[in-house]
């Protein structure tokens, strides 16, 4: 199970480093604490719309590197639908620090509806 966390990170990484730096790192910060560098929408925007302008081109891309890479195709698909279950939780974590930043509601519009993602999480875990 450890080496297929790490191919599942090391897939999401490949498309999502902004996005699962920033949550690692940031997203679990509480906005209104003393924080030395609050977050603010400035650090936040870049991230949320790269994620909207390119996630499904990602997701399908990520699904083409497993379709190539793993000759177990079971396998590879089951590393696949954790990859992307752990792309939603990273991505939601973001939407849920976006709620708890000063102004975050002005990005709203760029957010990608957790629906949208989990719709696409659903037509790439199709085993056939």
């Amino acid at each position: 199970m450890g080496d297929e966390f790490l191919t599942q990170e090391e897939l999401l990484a490949e498309h999502f480093s902004d996005l699962i730096k920033f949550v690692k790192t940031r997203a679990s910060e509480d906005p209104s604490s003393s924080s030395e560098r609050p977050i603010t929408v400035t650090e936040v925007e870049p991230i949320v719309k790269d994620f909207a302008s390119r996630w499904k081109a990602a997701i399908e891309l990520m699904h083409n590197d497993v379709i190539t890479s793993f000759s177990n195709f079971l396998c590879g698909m089951e590393i696949l639908r954790a990859a992307l279950t752990q792309l939603l939780l990273y991505y939601t974590r973001l939407s849920d620090c976006m709620k708890r930043i000063a102004g975050g509601s002005a990005l709203n519009k760029d957010l990608v509806s957790i629906s949208s993602i989990m719709y696409e999480i659903r037509k790439y875990s199709r085993t056939f």
